[in-house]
């Protein structure tokens, strides 16, 4: 799926289309900086738990600095554990992309969850 695709896909009346449009749109190089835009928008209006990780994941792999406060507050309100580690997957890649930790770190079980500014585990 060529990127211009993907991102009119996030518009799409259906999350399995929306889901794989975000997940098309990260790269093992990134996210093409015209998609980060779209993707919050999505994000925003997002009511589907699996199209939301995706957006979410994609925009950690972005690195953009407009995509930190969205991870971050989804990070510390998600309300199930697959909301969860999708937050806290975007926020590892985000660490990654922007150079704050290697690509080859070794992140806690669990993190970022107990960590100072974050919510507590969430019980299993």
């Amino acid at each position: 799926m060529t990127p211009e695709r993907a991102i009119g896909e996030l518009q799409s009346p259906q999350a399995e289309a929306r889901r794989n449009a975000a997940d098309a749109l990260r790269t093992p190089s990134g996210v093409p900086p015209e998609a980060v835009a779209p993707l919050l928008g999505a994000l925003s209006a997002e009511q589907d738990p699996g199209a939301r990780g995706a957006e979410l994941i994609a925009l950690g792999r972005s690195g953009a600095p407009q995509a930190k406060p969205a991870i971050d507050q989804a990070v510390m309100t998600a309300a199930d554990p697959n909301m969860r580690r999708w937050a806290a997957r975007a926020l590892k890649y985000w660490m990654i992309q922007t150079g704050q930790l290697p690509a080859e770190y070794a992140f806690p079980d669990g993190w970022p969850y107990g960590q100072p500014g974050y919510p507590p585990p969430m019980a299993k």
